[in-house]
């Protein structure tokens, strides 16, 4: 995998902003968050096409003999950065990055392969990924879904829930015990076996689903490396990736904060000039920079940059991002005041997604905890 030069980040970032500010102003988020609008196929689908088909981000860390660019997780982080920004209600994470690395690792075992990665490079088709039974942490008492084999068929039984765009979804990969071995699945979701339930969230940009799998039939896939090594490399993918998109909506946050205490006035003067506010902006632009090195760490961890830390790298980005995004979305509700807690300002659509995304793959505290395990701090 290559990286980018500097140059090739600018175009790259102002490409995805353009598109976002073309195709998701705030007024679409607002209905696609509150109203579902836009979002039959569980997306929205027309940004994602344009995001696809002309900024290519889906086929980023695609490899070349793929057709894809062969792009480093920076790349990815670059992209993730400007989708957090706009809060785009697109399945990146969940499709281009988890679910695409998974497949990625193990198509030697999809006779499918390469059709169904170029359905998810050009944005014709979405995966999703179940490797825990409540979308949070992962580890290998988390997976609950059970696989059973019959000569060299095999079905799955179980439930799994919070399915980051799991209700879009082309094509499940799912993780599994068998006979207290740990494997990976492909599972499609249109089957007569398998029920797909939108769930009610707080954050409709990002949407998740509960899915029932009875007898369901299934592909095993199997890669080069040990399944639970290529559950966590692209796990701490994910987190890593998930963090940029935290640290942009976090930026966002701190612009949308100044520029309304610059604004606001109160006794005669700009609320900017008080102290207290002062000190809010101080504090979140402290937690911003925080979180962008962090986040860029667990990038580099993951490009080679520093062998072995990538699993401490992406928890401790997962953590303090959360943090910072969830710090950051409360204090800008509080510097607006009353106008912050009615439904016609945009301090609620971050606030929805840091309270989201603190959850998604695995609360702070455990992240914080696995973070010192497995760097030995303890």
């Amino acid at each position: 995998m290559t990286g980018l030069s500097p140059d090739e980040s600018r175009e790259l970032a102002q490409s995805v902003r353009a598109a976002c500010e073309r195709l998701a102003p705030e007024e679409r988020v607002r209905a696609v968050a509150y109203n579902g609008r836009g979002m039959e196929a569980g997306f929205d689908t027309e940004l994602w096409k344009v995001l696809c088909s002309q900024v290519g981000v889906a086929a980023i860390a695609m490899p070349e003999d793929l057709g894809g660019a062969g792009f480093d997780a920076n790349a990815l982080g670059v992209v993730a950065h400007e989708l957090g920004r706009a809060l785009a209600p697109v399945p990146f994470v969940a499709s281009a990055v988890l679910a695409t690395g998974l497949l990625l690792e193990t198509r030697d075992a999809d006779p499918d392969s390469e059709k169904r990665l170029s359905g998810l490079l050009d944005g014709h088709r979405t995966a999703a990924a179940a490797i825990t039974g409540d979308g949070g942490l992962w580890q290998r008492d988390s997976v609950t879904l059970v696989a059973r084999s019959n000569s060299d068929d095999w079905a799955l039984d179980g439930t799994v829930r919070h399915v980051l765009n799991g209700s879009a979804a082309d094509d499940l990969v799912v993780a599994a015990m068998s006979d207290n071995q740990l494997a990976l699945f492909l599972v499609d979701p249109a089957a007569e076996t398998v029920v797909v339930e939108a769930e009610r969230v707080l954050d409709g940009t990002r949407p998740m689903a509960s899915i029932t799998f009875t007898g369901a039939p299934a592909l095993r896939l199997t890669g080069a490396a040990p399944v639970e090594g290529i559950i966590e490399r692209n796990v701490d993918l994910a987190l890593a990736v998930l963090s940029a998109e935290q640290v942009g909506a976090c930026e966002r946050v701190l612009e949308i904060a100044t520029e309304y205490a610059r604004t606001r006035e109160q006794f005669g003067r700009p609320i900017g000039s008080f102290q207290a506010i002062k000190h809010k902006c101080a504090d979140m632009l402290l937690d911003l920079e925080w979180a962008r090195s962090a986040s860029q760490a667990a990038l580099e961890a993951l490009d080679g940059d520093a062998p072995g830390e990538s699993a401490w790298r992406a928890s401790m980005a997962k953590a303090v991002c959360s943090e910072a995004l969830r710090s950051a979305a409360h204090a800008n509700v509080q510097i607006h005041g009353g106008i912050g807690f009615t439904w016609e300002d945009a301090a609620h659509l971050y606030l929805r997604r840091a309270r989201t995304d603190e959850v998604l793959f695995g609360l702070p505290a455990q992240h914080w905890d696995r973070h010192a395990a497995v760097a030995n701090i303890v």
